[in-house]
């Protein structure tokens, strides 16, 4: 089934192949992810200070995040398994300080994501940036990027 599929998929991905006389007009951009990673694209862009700061943000908040999110998975665990209601009672209120930290951690990802975005916004290097848009019951964000 899976050589079928896989057969199929280059028959007809041959038939719409346009014609060499044609121009590649309608050939697809790709976004680098370089875009979505707060960073790498300040890095690449010779902006050394700023793209340090940036991915070492975000990496720390994500590692925050990651450690807290299991520590508040053990102290669930021994919160279910104990039968003390002492044990109970502390167990709970450790799962829930490591949960609180990790939703922390969890805004810092995104407050560094947000910094990133209007760094391309408002300081964006020639081959990058960000187009928004604002409606009346929804907002639209867009990344272009020139190759």
């Amino acid at each position: 089934m899976l050589c079928l599929a896989v057969n199929l998929n280059t028959v007809t991905a041959a038939e719409e192949q346009p014609d060499s006389s044609e121009p590649d007009k309608k050939k697809p951009k790709t976004v680098s992810i370089t875009m979505f990673i707060p960073g790498i694209h300040q890095l690449a862009s010779g902006k050394y200070v700023k793209g340090t700061v940036l991915l070492g943000s975000f990496l720390s908040c994500i590692t925050g995040a990651v450690i807290h999110n299991n520590k508040g998975n053990d102290w669930y665990d021994k919160y279910i398994d104990s039968n003390n209601v002492e044990e109970i009672v502390l167990f709970r209120q450790k799962t829930e300080k490591s949960l609180k930290k990790r939703n922390l951690f969890m805004v810092g990802i995104l407050s560094v994501w947000a910094l990133h975005i209007l760094d391309l916004k408002f300081f964006k290097s020639k081959k990058g940036g960000v187009k928004g848009e604002v409606g009346k019951n929804s907002f639209n964000i867009g990344f272009y990027y020139i190759f």
